[in-house]
């Protein structure tokens, strides 16, 4: 499918490029408009399109939305053994043959679509389950019947934010600059609103993965994105003058952000020989996002991900719980992780606990959770690996390491420890 570039232009005297990194802590300003969790939903308008899961009435345009643009539409959901949200009798089988297709056909199930991610190697099927059939109930009688076969649900996959966003004050600028013109970075979240003054000199390169048309501007997609590559007045993102590679996998769809579209994603920005991809997304483990992930790692790349805001009891979250993905935990000004940060599958540690970040409407607001951690240590690895190289990976990961300052009292929790903002290292692709 074809992408649509938006504004491809030099940033130039860059100056102060640490700032969002450094001093992201928005004043504790008087309550502003109020920004949903998973769950909850917003303002908006948009469009449903895509895959299996829209066959909705057009009335979902002008229904409330969530962080990242879905319309709230329990009938598209089931539940796996777990309780775990899936996509409702939905099936994907993972480079299924002939044979594994025909073998579903005589079980009544409908081939929806087929989709080639050749970047990754992998061909994906969505198999729609007969109307009398659970969705758990179809995934145990297509494993039943082929065992040879790999299928898994569709799962659902959140943004990695907490706590409802404040209006952030203006807060003087500050770090050292930092050059990020040769820096490409990649981000899988929702859609960003590029009318935003923060991105009016900004390389982006965007595509709606879940389905046609113009990706909605969502909350969590444009806070993600500031932070990477924004710039404004008083406001500079971790990676100000680099370009990025945004790829939306929401798309206003009640069913938007399933492991199907994470892995398009993944595919597209290999294509497009991205090698630091940022996910601010959690969600369970699943067969397809797990293949995709590792070939995408194998090619070299890096996955920085956000390890999620369910509490230090919470089970492991994916991608961030992969082997070799980079996974953030968030902490606060005094370095103090998070308080219900996940534990465990923790890499680095940086500063998500009020940070000032891009609103889709205009201005800045401050957020907090393990989502706007990541993108600072994504902008330190997209700052050390300009194309993917398995051997320039590994670099990257041990200068870092390095570089990271423990934080006492927290070995598990914070990883190999604190990454301060770009601005205050020396690490870049000119050293």
């Amino acid at each position: 499918m074809p992408f649509t570039p938006f504004r491809f232009l030099t940033l130039t005297g860059l100056g102060l490029v640490g700032w969002l990194c450094a001093t992201g802590l928005g004043g504790a300003g008087p309550l502003g408009g109020v920004i949903a969790l998973p769950g909850q939903v917003l303002g908006g308008v948009g469009q449903t399109t895509g895959r299996l899961g829209d066959n909705l009435d057009t009335t979902l345009r002008n229904v409330q939305r969530d962080i990242v643009g879905r319309p709230s539409a329990p009938q598209t959901f089931d539940h796996d053994d777990l309780g775990r949200r899936i996509l409702r009798r939905t099936v994907i089988a993972i480079s299924p043959s002939a044979a594994d297709l025909q073998i579903a056909r005589r079980l009544n199930f409908d081939v929806v679509h087929s989709e080639n991610l050749s970047s990754l190697g992998l061909t994906v099927v969505q198999l729609r389950a007969p109307a009398e059939m659970s969705t758990p109930a179809a995934l145990a009688a297509l494993r039943k019947a082929d065992p040879s076969a790999s299928f898994d649900y569709d799962h659902i996959y959140d943004p990695s934010a907490s706590i409802a966003a404040r209006r952030a004050e203006r807060s003087p600028s500050g770090g050292s600059p930092v050059n990020a013109h040769l820096a490409i970075v990649g981000m899988i979240d929702g859609g960003i609103a590029l009318h935003h003054p923060a991105f009016d000199d900004a390389s982006l390169t965007v595509r709606n993965v879940a389905g046609s048309g113009e990706a909605p501007a969502t909350a969590h997609g444009t806070a993600i994105a500031s932070l990477l590559v924004g710039s404004d007045d008083d406001f500079h993102g971790c990676l100000a003058g680099a370009r990025l590679y945004a790829a939306d996998v929401y798309g206003g769809k009640p069913s938007g952000g399933g492991a199907l579209e994470i892995a398009s994603a993944l595919d597209w920005l290999s294509q497009n020989k991205v090698a630091v991809t940022n996910i601010s997304l959690t969600g369970p483990d699943n067969k397809l996002l797990e293949l995709a992930v590792k070939r995408y790692l194998a090619a070299g790349g890096v996955i920085v991900a956000a390890v999620g805001n369910a509490g230090p009891a919470a089970p492991r979250a994916y991608p961030a719980g992969y082997a070799g993905v980079i996974g953030v935990t968030s902490v606060d000004a005094h370095h103090h992780v998070q308080i219900d940060a996940n534990r465990g599958d923790v890499s680095f540690a940086a500063l998500g606990v009020d940070v000032r970040a891009a609103k889709p409407e205009r201005g800045y607001a401050s957020y907090t959770g393990t989502s706007f951690a990541a993108p600072i240590v994504a902008a330190h690895f997209a700052l050390l690996l300009t194309v993917p190289d398995p051997s320039g990976a590994r670099h990257a990961l041990d200068v870092l390491r390095k570089a990271a300052t423990a934080i006492d009292g927290e070995p598990v929790a914070a990883g190999y420890g604190y990454l301060a903002p770009p601005g205050r290292t020396t690490l870049s692709i000119a050293e």
